[in-house]
């Protein structure tokens, strides 16, 4: 049905990182079919169909949604993962989290309410809160 150069480019399509430096800010929604990695500041909200791994230094006033997510940054904002989060102990966390699996390092900050379901229905599709519509919570 597909020829062998079709098929190498499909599987090649699939397996996309994007990287952002340290020494970058961008001040935008960001969606991704593939991998992401931030080492650098997001001001806006990320949806990845695939893992997003944030950096020791990296910054994140946005909420998040993907299918795995490795934190060991700062996030500010609401994370929704449709698998596994996993949270470093240089991770600082201020927003909900929703997850149907949480593993946590010794050492993170995490100010969020956390939801844990075996049947997340989560999606890249959905639309979040831009950053300057998030409410601020005097109460946290």
């Amino acid at each position: 049905m597909f020829n062998k150069k079709e098929e190498a480019q499909q599987s090649f399509s699939m397996q996309v990182i994007n990287n952002i430096g340290s020494a970058t800010t961008i001040e935008g929604n960001i969606k991704t079919e593939g991998d992401i990695r931030i080492d650098g500041k997001i001001i806006g909200n990320i949806y990845s169909k695939g893992r997003l791994v944030t950096g020791p230094g990296s910054s994140i006033t946005g909420d998040i949604v993907c299918t795995n997510g490795n934190i060991d940054g700062s996030v500010k904002g609401n994370i929704q993962v449709t698998e596994t989060l996993k949270v470093s102990k240089t991770a600082n966390i201020d927003g909900n989290i929703t997850s149907k699996k949480l593993i946590v390092d010794e050492g993170a900050v995490i100010q969020a309410k956390i939801t844990m379901s075996s049947a997340q229905n989560l999606t890249v599709n959905k639309q979040l809160n831009t950053p300057q519509q998030q409410s601020i919570n005097p109460s946290r």
